[in-house]
């Protein structure tokens, strides 16, 4: 089961509703709800939304299994717990899903502010491919059909979207390799390739321009790490040729994309006023927290409008910072809104970092005992020849 979606892309709900289950007739019925998507993590994947794997985990759960059981598929729904496991639902431009999953913010209309809709999740793969459908998905509030677990509607969907991080961060340029080098050349774009295969922690020499055996054993590293030759003894190994090229620059833009996103939340800590008008981290980390404390319905976008201002008024109101809606400060980050913001930033490191060390612990608890286990296995072995 997963513990928390990627509802709004990074909404943080908690709290888990009693339900009164219902049920609907073979031949489906209308229904509209709010829909995002979520995903399950990896451990060696090149970007993660929230800046590493562990938070990834906290946001998203460890995503193997759903609430029954179930392993996790393409159309696997998180739904409220008035919708029966094996619940069939056809969400237009996807196709048909199934309930087989729960999360805490996946609740019915009215139970929240902002639930306006009941609200469903839909699981949307592993790794970087699952996280890039996500956030392409987005959040969107439509109309569905909802058919019986014992209905004849077969379950597939289409999970052709394309990428739209941009919509998220302000994205570096991709840097494209323009042509295919071997041991022996040098010049500006070898300087370009040594600089790449540094990045991404494969090349240890100087940055000299020269393609030496240096170089090319590292081509073949990236290449072999990519599937893209077996051996040495493969044809196009140590050679940066096409393939190679295209999929290097795929790479380091996934390494520079995680970068930014690492740089701007690592340590973030609100320091300047924000006002309406604003685009920037600062103004996204807010929105991000906006949407997690259930005061805003929108993705974050980093641009500060009106949803944005109208939320922060409500957040404040809730906080205490501020009496009435007109008062001096409302809809603005200034020194006691910006206090506010930070305590709860690092009372969610806290949380992350504590999650972390116990996941650690028993990851490494796993192990002595996979270990043992494995010697009394090599004992039982030894002792039968």
């Amino acid at each position: 089961m997963k513990h928390i979606s990627l509802a709004l892309v990074l909404a943080l709900f908690t709290q888990i509703v009693s339900p009164v289950v219902v049920s609907f007739a073979d031949a489906g019925e209308n229904h509209v709800f709010t829909i995002t998507g979520y995903y399950s993590p990896l451990p060696d994947q090149d970007l993660y939304l929230t800046g590493d794997y562990w938070s990834e985990i906290e946001l998203n759960g460890h995503g193997t299994n759903g609430a029954d059981g179930m392993p996790v598929f393409p159309g696997m729904i998180a739904a409220p717990k008035v919708f029966d496991f094996g619940t069939k639902i056809k969400i237009p431009g996807l196709g048909v899903g199934s309930v087989h999953d729960r999360g805490g913010a996946i609740v019915q209309k009215g139970e929240r502010d902002l639930a306006k809709h009941d609200r469903l999740d839909i699981w949307m793969g592993y790794g970087m491919e699952g996280l890039r459908r996500a956030l392409a998905f987005g959040v969107q509030h439509l109309e569905c059909e909802i058919f019986a677990p014992d209905s004849g509607v077969q379950v597939g969907v289409n999970f052709d979207v394309p990428p739209m991080l941009q919509q998220i961060v302000t994205l570096p340029p991709r840097k494209d390799f323009a042509e295919n080098l071997t041991r022996g050349d040098s010049g500006k774009n070898v300087e370009n390739l040594q600089t790449a295969l540094s990045q991404l922690g494969l090349f240890k020499g100087a940055i000299n321009g020269v393609f030496d055996e240096s170089v090319e054993e590292a081509v073949f590293t990236f290449q072999k790490n990519h599937f893209i030759v077996e051996n040495k003894t493969s044809q196009g190994a140590g050679i940066f040729g096409p393939q190679t090229r295209n999929i290097l620059a795929t790479a380091v833009y996934d390494e520079e994309v995680q970068k930014t996103i690492r740089e701007a939340w690592d340590k973030f800590h609100f320091e300047d006023d924000i006002a309406q008008g604003a685009k920037n981290a600062s103004v996204l980390r807010l929105q991000q927290i906006l949407v997690e404390e259930e005061f805003m319905n929108e993705s974050p976008t980093g641009f500060f409008g009106e949803v944005t201002k109208e939320a922060l008024v409500n957040f404040q109101l809730a906080n205490g910072l501020i009496r009435r809606a007109n008062d001096t400060g409302a809809g603005r980050v200034g020194p006691s809104t910006r206090a506010k913001l930070n305590e709860l930033l690092e009372a969610k490191r806290t949380f992350l970092s504590e999650e972390k060390s116990a996941i650690l612990a028993y990851q490494k608890s796993e192990s002595r005992v996979r270990f043992l286990a494995h010697e009394d296995a090599d004992v039982d072995t030894f002792a039968q020849k």
